[in-house]
């Protein structure tokens, strides 16, 4: 009887530890843990789907200091087979993506993406199992990279359409293995069990994809979420939270000419593999030692507040990122975006809670942006907000399928109303700049994140506006060099948002 099983994590952001570096203790995430869960043998797949290179505190110190390949290391520790690139994998460019896998043992797969000539770098693969099944696998990811990316970090590669370049592979692969797997790294722009659009773009397909591909599985990722295994379109499907929480497994047997899928995800629990713990330790106490230096000594700390809170009234944190990004650039109005994180500071600030409180490691940009296009962005911020029974709250679609805190914005620089009890698109009921009325013909220079201004989280309006201002230092190290110059929080700007509700 034919038979295999597979394993599979996704969006592990470099966590490879027990640990967010926020929370003391160990955690009940990361590679380290998920691998703990694998049980290897002949017939054995273990998959990764992206974003693999970017995201947490070891990583950022990596960035700076000399030292192992964290990632790479625990990915050959922990005997994955397979691994597809997710978009956060090119945000240090190419050439030093090709060096982490130029070490890396697993096979990486990403069919879309190509040399210049359109040809596959990444090709879809049909590993031969100890029992004579035969796998294909093919890895995609979403080419809206060419949206976010610096074109620089992608100099001498394209990023292809996912669904097209998939079509004719997947086509050899059926006909040549025994079962078809596809890891996508994107995520569904349908809701799969009422089938209802929750996007209009394309930077998530995979819903499309289980429509038009003749696949048995399809592994997904990048939205972050906690997606239980379910058919789609005839193709068992599925996706896992970020920074290694969860696994999935799953396994196939063959009943005489039909295959059975069960397919299960669980907590990677609390246990993680001693040998990747053991070969991480030594960065570990740097990375950690590194993030406990102190900065400064507030006159108080600055309590918990949560986004809903946050995205309405601010608070002193918020303003410090405004401040810096302004002194930066002495632009006319300055965009702080929330994260997902909890937003507070001790008296005792240290690095720790800078890179908490800016999680993201994008640089600073200066748009000239027009009245009317940065209404139209304003708008589009204030669908954060719904009201539920006459109470304001968060969007369900901000929450679900990723939670997104992060692409809502705050305006410094203006004064702006958002009525919520309005349609849509009608929100934003006053609009005025040093006491007058912004009119759609009016030009401001706006200070906002990289992400942002390459058009992250739908707004087009501060793509499509001319950039006169981009910087190389990190909104994180500015954040931290102010502290040079001041022991403590700026008391400028004043947010002069009202929300009504």
């Amino acid at each position: 009887m034919k038979h295999f099983k597979l394993y599979y994590t996704s969006d592990v952001h470099g966590y490879l530890l027990p640990t967010d570096y926020i929370q003391s203790g160990n955690q009940s995430l990361g590679m380290a843990n998920a691998a703990y869960n694998f049980h290897k043998d002949g017939n054995t797949i273990i998959i990764d789907g992206g974003d693999m290179y970017q995201g947490s505190p070891m990583l950022q110190y990596l960035q700076q200091h000399q030292d192992i390949d964290a990632v790479t290391t625990a990915m050959n520790l922990a005997g994955y087979d397979y691994v597809t690139l997710g978009n956060h994998d090119f945000n240090y460019g190419y050439h030093a993506l090709e060096k982490h896998l130029s070490q890396l043992n697993a096979t990486v797969i990403a069919e879309n993406v190509t040399d210049s000539n359109g040809e596959t770098l990444y090709p879809a693969q049909i590993k031969t199992l100890a029992d004579g099944t035969t796998v294909g696998l093919i890895g995609l990811v979403t080419d809206y990279i060419n949206i976010w990316e610096n074109p620089e970090h992608l100099a001498g590669i394209r990023i292809e359409s996912p669904r097209i370049k998939a079509q004719k592979t997947v086509m050899y692969l059926r006909e040549n293995a025994d079962v078809v797997v596809g890891v996508y790294h994107g995520g569904y722009e349908r809701d799969l069990v009422t089938g209802q659009q929750l996007s209009q773009t394309d930077e998530n397909i995979a819903y499309q994809l289980t429509e038009q591909l003749d696949l048995d599985i399809l592994l997904t990722g990048h939205q972050h979420g906690n997606v239980a295994p379910q058919v789609v379109n005839g193709v068992l499907t599925l996706q896992m939270p970020n920074q290694a929480r969860m696994y999935a497994e799953i396994i196939g047997t063959k009943h005489d000419t039909e295959w059975v899928f069960n397919a299960t995800t669980a907590s990677v629990g609390h246990t993680a593999r001693p040998d990747i713990v053991a070969a991480l330790a030594p960065l570990n106490e740097r990375v950690q030692r590194w993030l406990d230096q102190p900065i400064t000594q507030l006159t108080s700390a600055i309590p918990l507040a949560q986004p809903l809170a946050l995205a309405q009234f601010g608070n002193d944190i918020l303003q410090w990122i405004a401040h810096v990004e302004l002194s930066a650039t002495q632009a006319d109005i300055a965009l702080v975006s929330l994260n997902n994180n909890p937003s507070e500071l001790p008296a005792n600030l240290t690095l720790r809670q800078i890179l908490q409180n800016y999680p993201f490691d994008n640089t600073l940009v200066t748009k000239r942006v027009s009245g009317l296009a940065l209404k139209t962005a304003l708008e589009h911020t204030a669908d954060y907000f719904v009201l539920e029974s006459g109470k304001l709250t968060v969007n369900p679609s901000w929450l679900y399928p990723k939670v997104e805190h992060y692409n809502y914005d705050l305006a410094f620089g203006i004064s702006y109303t958002i009525d919520v009890k309005q349609p849509v698109g009608q929100r934003i009921t006053e609009l005025s700049f040093d006491g007058q009325a912004v009119a759609d013909s009016d030009l401001f220079t706006v200070a906002m994140n990289s992400y942002r201004a390459a058009g992250g989280g739908d707004y087009t309006a501060y793509r499509d506006a001319e950039t006169i201002f981009s910087g190389d230092e990190t909104i994180q190290d500015m954040l931290v060099s102010y502290f040079k110059a001041h022991n403590q929080l700026p008391e400028t700007p004043k947010l002069q948002l009202k929300v009504i509700y």
